[in-house]
């Protein structure tokens, strides 16, 4: 199969065809003006040091160093070969709260849009490492496997929303044990979980789990979206109107970040916690700690390419112009001039 890299380089073609027929036009007007020139042997002697054969074939040789010109700018690609790619890096698994107490604005415009973008952003720095997603609030799911696709990681990210996971509440343990069973067991050391919750747990048995991901050489970073003064909670009723969230005695709730459990689930596996609120750069820390991980030889998987040969034909091009430039078209013998021509 051939493929080209400029296709559209092809329509060079038109203005050399144009000159091809112009030029032809014209020898055809100097053949005419060199049989009115004289007759029989008078103009072969005028002309007997001229190898027309020869100029001819220069013609030929610019001509077809010209169209191998062209198709060498066009860049064609034939055939394939195989290439061995090897990557190196870490499973990162990141575990995203979508609890409603996510939609919280004490972080701007909320805790969940603050953690999309940071999440963003640390998905642009990856390198080679592959990327998950689970997201999680009463119950947790894998919404993304691990890949490689930062591209269609980060639409999956951009897609999270607070509705999307039905089981209200927060249930970190169901969440860290989805992410424990989706990461293979060989090599725990070149992986990763990034916890990203405002800390809220109902359930209580993310710590156990926290030790369980020690014990099998599994890092977990966590990520506090939230402030410590908490925000409120905005709700939207059918015609789009905003109030917040109340209890049952009628008073606003206000979520707070809770620093202690997401520190000490971070404490545990040799993580790092960071708060989340509403500096620049938040994501910045673990950006560090990931760069510093050590790093294992993740996948190596051959592959087919095209292969560029517009130098072959570059080559034969500049043949052409070569030989071109070295016929001479004047022929060494010379008729001598005997004073009379006979019949």
């Amino acid at each position: 199969m051939v493929r080209f890299t400029h296709p559209q380089l092809f329509y060079l073609f038109i203005p050399f065809i144009i000159f091809l027929i112009w030029n032809v036009i014209s020898l055809k007007r100097i053949k005419k003006n060199l049989d009115a020139l004289a007759v029989g042997k008078i103009r072969s002697f005028l002309l007997n040091r001229i190898l027309f054969n020869r100029i001819h074939l220069k013609s030929f040789l610019i001509i077809l160093g010209t169209i191998f010109l062209i198709i060498a700018s066009v860049g064609p690609q034939i055939g394939t070969k195989l290439t061995e790619l090897k990557r190196k890096g870490v499973d990162a698994v990141i575990l995203l709260d979508t609890s409603t107490s996510m939609d919280a604005v004490d972080v701007k415009p909320s805790r969940i849009e603050k953690a999309k973008y940071e999440l963003s952003r640390l998905i642009n720095n990856l390198k080679g490492d592959r990327i998950g997603l689970v997201v999680f609030a009463g119950s947790a799911h894998l919404h993304m496997p691990l890949t490689t696709d930062y591209a269609a990681a980060k639409l999956f990210l951009n897609s999270i929303n607070t509705q999307m996971v039905t089981n209200k509440g927060t249930d970190l343990s169901a969440a860290m044990s989805l992410a424990l069973d989706n990461v293979a067991s060989e090599n725990d050391k070149y992986k990763v979980l990034i916890l990203v919750s405002d800390g809220e747990d109902h359930q209580g048995k993310a710590l156990e789990l926290a030790t369980e991901a020690k014990e099998k050489r599994i890092t977990i970073h966590t990520l506090g979206v939230g402030t410590p003064a908490g925000g409120p909670i905005p709700v939207f009723d059918k015609q789009g109107n905003q109030a917040f969230k109340k209890d049952n005695s009628g008073k606003i709730v206000t979520t707070m970040v809770n620093d202690g459990i997401l520190n000490e689930i971070a404490m545990i596996t040799g993580g790092k916690y960071i708060r989340v609120e509403n500096q620049a750069n938040a994501i910045g820390p673990l950006l560090s700690e990931l760069e510093n991980m050590e790093k294992r030889e993740l996948k190596s998987h051959v592959f087919s390419q095209y292969e560029d040969r517009y130098y072959v034909f570059l080559i034969l091009a500049g043949l052409c112009f070569l030989l071109e430039f070295v016929i001479p078209t004047r022929s060494g013998k010379e008729i001598v001039w005997e004073g009379r021509f006979s019949k």
